[in-house]
This record gives structure tokens, sequence and C-alpha cells, in this order.
């Protein structure tokens, strides 16, 4: 990561403390999860994403203060800033179970099998009540 997308993580979790505990985006184990997950449909993989990290973080904060699943402001706000699809989900406390139960979901399953896919951005935050919430950007 360069000093850049570091400063920008720790802005971010600052700005963000109080909607709950916020899980820094983009381990090496998610990546390897999701892209060993494409590779096995023989299709590329994809690079972590600043932009796609930071808004997915805004979202996991915004579900987990408000403890409500939902993709609120996809169409207005993620969409537009170059997000093509966004799975949601609550419960898993690692990257390998949420990703387990979008590859269990046939429509989660779809977004993350798009062939055009480039990038990805991860996020969970926790919330007041202790449920874990994560929002998967990806784009191309």
């Amino acid at each position: 990561m360069t000093f850049l997308h570091i400063a920008g993580a720790l802005l971010l979790a600052v700005f963000l403390a109080g909607c709950g505990s916020l899980s820094l985006t983009g381990t090496p184990e998610t990546a390897t999860s999701l892209n060993g997950f494409r590779a096995s449909h023989g299709l590329s993989q994809l690079s972590t994403d600043g932009t796609l990290a930071a808004l997915a973080s805004e979202h996991a904060a915004d579900m987990a203060r408000r403890d409500s699943l939902d993709h609120n402001g996809f169409m207005t706000s993620r969409g537009p800033r170059g997000a093509r699809a966004e799975n949601v989900a609550y419960g898993c406390k690692e990257p390998a179970c949420v990703i387990q139960q979008w590859v269990n979901s046939s429509g989660h399953r779809k977004n993350m099998l798009i062939p055009s896919l480039t990038r990805y951005g991860l996020a969970s935050a926790v919330s007041p009540s202790g449920r874990t919430y994560w929002t998967l950007l990806v784009g191309e």
C-alpha cells in the first residue's frame, strides 16, 4: 500500500470511529479467497481498489450504525463512483466466511463472477449490538 492509501484508510477509520468498529479492507486472505473463487471459474484476479474499498467501508459502517442490512445509496453514490455490483451480508466474523456465504447465494455469486471485473473493495464494520456487517464492491 502506498502512503496515501494508508493515510486515507486511517483518516476514514478515525472519521467512522463513532459508527462502530471498522475492519480495514483488502486483507491478503480475502484477495486469495475471492480471487481463488474467480480462478476456479477461469476468471482473472481482481486488484484491491482504494476508491471501492473506501466506499465499501462507508457503507459497511453506515449499515452497522443503523443495524440494517441494505443497498441504500448504491444507485446514487457507489454505482456512479465506479462500483458495478455490490454484495452485502452480516453475521460472519472472518472474510472467508462471508465470501463463502456469497458463493452459496446465486445473486451474490453472479456478481463475483462477472467476467469483465478488474477490481474490488471489501470492508466490514461491527454494530453497537455486535453484529458484523460486510460490503463487497466490484468494478471494471
